[in-house]
């Protein structure tokens, strides 16, 4: 499991009744996509501390790969969270910390920026978000997969579909 500092989203922020009205998306009471546009991942690694503790990978180096570290990380930021994130979870490995509570799961494209649920504008593309639940994720995996799949599938010469992946999103328990 990787940790992501994302800024907070949801009904406490003023945009938040014209961004579900956009989205389509009525039934959300609180925002757990990992979109980097509605909750950007905040962490930028700066020190040598820093580049030691993230994912050193092309657009994935705001992911923090040692709770202890993104738990002091956080002080710098405000208004900010710490989510758990996995991904390709269906072919992950790992025990799942006790106090970590599984939200749902996302679609993100390749760039992992934008995610094809909430920002993406699928509806407008033909693709209903029905089966979202109140945390703006998908609940089942096997439906996120077979998700995935048709939006590789259907929109391939799309930037941001041809290359997205399921990621899986756990809030941390205190």
């Amino acid at each position: 499991m990787i940790y992501r500092i994302s800024k907070k989203f949801g009904p406490q922020d003023n945009d938040w009744d014209d961004y579900l009205e956009w989205a389509g998306l009525q039934n959300c009471q609180e925002f757990y996509s990992i979109d980097g546009m509605m909750r950007n991942g905040l962490f930028t690694p700066e020190s040598v501390e820093d580049w030691d503790n993230c994912v050193n990978a092309d657009f994935k180096i705001h992911l923090i790969t040692n709770l202890d570290f993104a738990k002091k990380a956080i002080s710098k930021y405000a208004d900010a969270e710490i989510l758990g994130v996995i991904e390709n979870p269906k072919f992950a490995n790992e025990m799942i910390p006790s106090d970590h509570i599984l939200m749902g799961y996302d679609i993100l494209d390749e760039y992992n920026g934008i995610s094809l649920l909430t920002n993406w504008g699928g509806k407008k593309r033909g693709v209903e978000n029905l089966k979202l639940n109140r945390y703006a994720l998908i609940d089942d995996l096997d439906y996120a997969y077979e998700l995935k799949e048709m939006l590789r599938k259907n929109f391939s010469t799309d930037d941001h579909a041809k290359g997205c992946e399921v990621w899986s999103v756990y809030k941390l328990g205190s």
